[in-house]
Parts: C-alpha cells; structure tokens; sequence
C-alpha cells in the first residue's frame, strides 16, 4: 500500500468518505426507483430482498414496492500489503518500548453489549457498526487524509459489557488501525443474528466500572509530561452496574463519579474526555453525564463533554471530529508548553489598550553582573546596558557620563505586566533620579522576574541560569557571526547577524520582597520592527508546529547505541539529496564563481543559527527559543534576540542543566524533526554527515579576496574570557 505516491487508496478511501457524506444528508430522498432498476438484488431474510445500487443497500418487501430500510454498504478495508504489517508492527514494537515518544494516546471505549445490534441508526445498519464505521473514518481516515497524527500517536481500544476487555493496545495510527477498527463491525447476518436472542441476553449487560478501570490501565501506559490523553466513551444505555454487583444505584454512581474525578486529578490538563451516547430518547444518560461533569469538578485543567447523539449518524461523526480537535489542540499545547509540576503561577495583571501606566518605585542597593568563570555575580559601577544602549545621541556624552558616575537610586516598575513567559513576567521599567515620572532617566527597561509563587529563597541567584545561558547564546552568536564571512555572498554592511541583549541584576529594597532582585535588560522597539518568535525549544517554527513521524529504524539503532548518539536530522533520501547539494557548492567554492542565492532570506540566518550551535558544540549543545526583533536599521541589519533556550545533551543523564526549559536530546531531536536546511546551512555544511564540520568549514570557507579588513575565520579573537571560564567548567564535564 502508498498513501503518498499512486493515490489509489485515497480514492478508494476519499469515494467512501464522500458518499458517507451525501448520506447522511438526502438517503432517503434518493430516487429509491434507480435501485429497482439498475441495481443488484439477492434474497434477504425473510420474504425480503436486498437491493444494492450506488453504495447504498435497500432492503425492501417481497413485492419490490416498498422500502423497508436502507443504509450504506459497508465502508471498504484499506489494501494493505505485507510491508505496511511489518511497518506498523515495527511501530507498535518501539512505542512499547519508548513509551516516551508517544504524542497522543487515545482510549476508545466502546459499548459491545446486546443492545448495541438494535437497527435504528440511520444510515448503518445498527449501532454497533455504526461505532466503529464512524470513529475508523472521522478519527483514524480522516486525520491520516489531513496528516495530523503520525505513527507517533497511538489507540487503545477497550469493548465491555458484563465484562472489559482491552481488543488491542496502543496501536500506531496508520492503514492497518483503520482496517482494525473496522473489522470490529458486526457482520453476521439477520439470519445468524436472530438465533442468539439468548446469549445477547447473558451478555446484555452494560457495566461501566469494570470498563473505566481498563481505561485508566490503558491511559497509565503512556503517561508522559509531553502526551495527550483522550477518553472517548460510547454507549446506547444506562449502566447496569448496581445490578451486577448487588449495590444502590445511587452508591454504582458515587462510584463512577470518584472514578472520573481520580483519572481528571491524575492526570490533569493532558487529558480530555467525552462521554458519546446514542439511541432511544427515553434512554437514561444522567450517569454519563455526571460522569463528565464529574471530570470539570476536579478542577484539574483535563476537558470533558457529554453529547447525546440520538439516533443521528452525523451527530456521532461531530462528537469524533470534537474528539479530533481536542486531542490535536492539547497535544500541540503539551509540546510547545512548559510542564513543571507542583508549581503555582502568580497572579498577574497584563497591560491592556485602557490600562494607564501606574508605577511602583524602589531604591537600588545593588548593580550586579554573572561572572560565568567565577559562576557567581559580581559588583558592577555605573549603568545598566540595557539602559542607555543606543542612547548616546538622544543624550549627550557627557551627561551619560554623569549618570555613570552617580546612577540614578530609583527603579520604576509598571504595575501591569506586558508578557508572561514559560518562568517568568515581563515588565516595563525606568530608571528614575525619585519617585515620580517627571525624573524617568534614559530608555526603557524591561525587568524580569519569576512568575512563579514558590520563588526561590535567593530571587538574585534564580538569575543565574538565564544570565548563563544568555551569556552562551551570545558567545556562539559571536562565532556565527564570524564564520559568515565565508559565505560567497557575504556584504559587510548588508549581511544579518545575530545578537543577545546583554542584562544586568538590580537588586531592590522591597519590604514585601526580600531579598528583590530583577535582571534588567534594553526593550526592544516592537512597534517599530515587531516580535517575533523564530524557533522554540519545543521544535516550532514561527509559531507552527510540524508533527512529524517517528523514523522507526533510527530510533530502534538509538536503542542499541551507548555513547555518542547522533540525531537523525531528515529522510535518508532528503539527506541524500541535501549533500549531493552540498557537495555542488563545495566544488563551486573550490574554484568557481558562486553567484548570490537570491532565495535567501534574513530568517535563513536565525534558523541555521540554531544548527551551528548544535554542530559547533560537538552535538552537545543546542540555543534555540530565538525570539526578539528584525533591526533592520541597524548596521550589519540585526537579528535582537532575548531568552534563549538551551537544550544540552548529557551523556550521564543529566536533566534541565539549563534550567526547566533545557530538554536535551529530545529538545534537539524535535528541532530536527521541523529543520529544513536552508541556503545559509547548506553553504555552510551543517550536514549530519560531515563529521569533521569545524575543521572543514574553516579550511573550504576562509575569506575571500578583497576583503582584507574581514575578519579571518582561522584568526579570529578568542572569546570573552568569562565565556572561555564557562566552556572550560561547562562543555568539559562529560
């Protein structure tokens, strides 16, 4: 089977679908005549018969004249070859190993009891088919046409009534699940049906305990801080619990409610759940409903909803697609959001379009900046960088002077803050000569601080690993910027850089606070030039969110590897292809004339960027989260970046070396998951395959001729001799 190259299963596949639409708006208003006259007819039980014309089954009286039913044929299984067996098999096989690189995992919960062969679902021919007809192409069909689930996300399918069994476990979305599903469709005929009165009578029941307990068996499999997790539970009846095990009704309930409530407390904002029933309208829903009220009671952050679907398919197809939406907005929040738990955010007013600007002001005691050879702050005289950078003009040189030497005492907070990040808030400051407005001196500020309630007992040093980290990021923005002059296109005045804010801590007398300190740093002119997110640590890429497959192979040989694991950055054949590319360019660099890529655009830098930190750092350290402004008047044109994040990949476990943000190998991996090299990565082959990278760029792109003044690739000035402290303690522990 190939979903990707001859398109003959989306055909097939996209025809059903279509028709399953027209159904469930006009079936009975088809010309029922067209079927009499052109359609195939075979005996049905009975005295009836079974038309079949255009997808669409009528079973009608012995005389031909009237209709007695009708709904569609049964939707076609997908053609699955022996390959797409082994590859989902392949799946499932490493998901039960690596729990961890699931990204969704959703437990069906489906009614099997007798009831549920009851022929009053329009348009199926009974309920149970419709189940399972409906979910395998609104929740599995669909997002595999739309390509928002990957061999990465999974399904648990639970069936109960007397009793709860788990059909299968935590099978990877794919063709093979679609076909699963569907084979789950009952499909014996009226004939055999009618003989099994009796035994739908002993397995009647529809008990809902038994089936809650598979269900959080199941969700417990795949527990992760990056996982969504879905409930979807059908049903065509009330419970039948209290009878089962001898107890009230009223007790079964409490039950069932506590049982929900626990999952919701659990397992909090990764879960969703909905509770789906359909049938008769003089059916008792009021547990299922209470069931999923019993999940918001909890208060927990996980979503829940009741819908009752009566006997209309289209209203089972819009709980799944409801299904769909859920799972796919919580899975996106869980990977681009940060998961620290047992931690309460405080309660901050953000700034509005009528907020007036209001001001809080406390004395400075204390100007401090992170000394990373040392690994402590040190005392620093005169002004915060963020303060007058760009000022001089605006100001005068003497009067910065002045103010270096008697800085002003005062720091001006706003009360409201303008940006909540994933630890901290973001507030506007000045400095001021006393407390009033009339006395702000030089630019604004922004003044950041943690925005959580559990502040740590020292505020100064819960400074330290973002001044670390910037410091970092800045260092490697420093070798990037140097190397670019080996780009054939390369223009002193015209070609972007990369820069970090430099910050500064203040350390303020706050009575309610002790102990203040808040790092300081320039603000950016928004207004002007916009924010802007490049990248996050979560692999985004401007605010987008690629959910890329699972490369089964690589992460079974990762499995295998001990030391030194190197991240699978593309395709087999996408890489190929990009070397090939590269390749051409190192021969053109060799001799020939390169002209300028006119495709590149200023973006290009900010990406690559955050490969050359993974490269240049010997695949141990990776600056993304690039965010901050485009300062195109600036000149080189600058890219003003603020709050990095670093993922660092430790060989002895180590987790969150740079603070809750630092995801390590799984940060990187998500980032190459996104990546697509660019013209400013190839030209500067960032390729997984060039193992020796530094000492080849630095011998294929050394200045060209002309340019006497640039700086020299192999000459270039050592680093600042804090930065050089932090590599030695840092990049050398491991």
């Amino acid at each position: 089977m190939s979903v990707d190259d001859g398109s003959s299963l989306i055909s097939i596949l996209s025809t059903d679908h279509g028709r399953l639409r027209r159904e469930q708006r006009d079936i009975r208003k088809r010309d029922f005549s067209k079927a009499i006259r052109y359609g195939t007819s075979e005996r049905s039980w009975g005295r009836r018969w079974k038309l079949e014309y255009d997808g669409i089954i009528f079973i009608v009286d012995d005389t031909m004249s009237r209709e007695v039913t009708a709904y569609p044929s049964p939707l076609a299984f997908a053609p699955i070859d022996t390959k797409d067996r082994i590859l989902h098999n392949r799946a499932n096989d490493l998901l039960k190993l690596k729990p961890e690189l699931c990204t969704s995992h959703t437990v069906l919960v489906v009614d099997n009891s007798g009831s549920m062969t009851t022929h009053d679902i329009i348009l199926h021919k009974n309920r149970q088919v419709a189940a399972y007809s409906i979910t395998a192409m609104e929740f599995v069909a669909e997002q595999l046409f739309r390509k928002t689930v990957t061999n990465a996300d999974v399904l648990t399918l639970v069936e109960f009534d007397s009793r709860a069994r788990e059909v299968f476990a935590r099978e990877s979305f794919d063709w093979v699940l679609y076909n699963n599903l569907l084979s789950r469709r009952d499909d014996r005929s009226f004939i055999e049906r009618r003989g099994l009165d009796t035994l739908d009578a002993m397995y009647g029941d529809t008990n809902y305990l038994e089936a809650l307990d598979a269900a959080d068996r199941a969700l417990q499999s795949v527990d992760h801080d990056r996982c969504a997790l879905s409930l979807f539970f059908l049903s065509d009846g009330a419970p039948t619990d209290a009878r089962s095990l001898g107890i009230t009704k009223e007790i079964a309930k409490d039950r069932m409610m506590a049982k929900m409530k626990d999952m919701a407390t659990k397992y909090g904002d990764k879960l969703n759940v909905h509770m789906v029933s359909f049938g008769a309208i003089g059916q008792d829903f009021s547990v299922m409903r209470a069931m999923a009220e019993a999940v918001s009671a909890a208060d927990s952050g996980a979503k829940s909803d009741f819908v009752y679907c009566g006997k209309a398919a289209n209203k089972i197809e819009s709980a799944v697609s409801s299904l769909v939406s859920s799972t796919t907005m919580t899975r996106t929040h869980l990977l681009s959001s940060d998961r620290g738990k047992n931690r309460t955010k405080r309660n901050v007013q953000l700034e509005s379009g009528n907020s007036q600007d209001q001001w809080n002001y406390f004395p400075i005691s204390g100007h401090l900046v992170y000394d990373t050879e040392n690994d402590r702050f040190v005392d620093m005289m005169g002004l915060p960088t963020g303060s007058f950078v760009g000022s001089d003009e605006k100001y005068g040189e003497n009067h910065l002077n002045e103010l270096h030497e008697n800085p002003p005492p005062f720091l001006a907070i706003n009360r409201e803050a303008f940006g909540v990040g994933a630890e901290r808030i973001a507030t506007r400051c000045y400095l001021a000569a006393s407390k009033s407005e009339h006395t702000f001196e030089l630019q604004a500020m922004v003044a950041k601080e943690t925005n959580l309630v559990e502040r740590p007992a020292d505020n100064v040093e819960f400074h330290k690993t973002f001044c670390e980290t910037q410091d970092l990021a800045a260092y490697l923005a420093y070798e990037f910027n140097t190397l670019l002059v080996g780009l054939p296109w390369y223009e002193k005045d015209k070609t972007p850089t990369i820069a970090f804010l430099p910050c500064s801590i203040l350390v303020l007398d706050d009575p309610d606070w002790p102990f203040r300190g808040v790092l300081v740093e320039k603000k950016l002119n928004v207004e002007k030039y916009g924010w802007r997110k490049y990248n996050d640590n979560a692999g985004g890429v401007d605010g987008k969110y690629y959910h890329a497959p699972l490369d089964i192979e690589r992460e079974f040989q990762k499995l295998d590897e001990v030391q030194d694991m190197i991240i699978e950055e593309e395709s087999e054949e996408e890489s190929e292809e990009e070397d090939e590319a590269q390749d051409n360019h190192v021969a053109l660099a060799d001799g020939r004339k390169i002209e300028k890529n006119d495709a590149v655009e200023p973006t290009d830098y900010v990406q690559a960027f955050t490969h050359f930190t993974y490269l240049f750092t010997a695949r141990q350290v990776m600056v993304c989260d690039l965010q901050g402004v485009y300062n195109y008047d600036l000149v080189p044109p600058t890219f003003e970046l603020t709050d990095p994040a670093i993922h660092y990949r430790s060989k002895k476990g180590r987790r969150h070396v740079f603070g809750r943000t630092d995801d390590g190998e799984a940060g990187m991996d998500k980032f190459f998951k996104t990546h697509k090299c660019n013209q400013v990565c190839k030209m500067m082959q960032l390729s997984r395959r060039n193992r020796n990278w530094r000492k080849k760029w630095r011998t294929d792109h050394k200045p060209h001729r002309g340019r006497k003044n640039a700086p020299g690739v192999a000459h270039k000035p050592p680093p600042p001799s804090t930065i050089r402290g932090f590599l030695r303690s840092k990049m050398g522990w491991e």
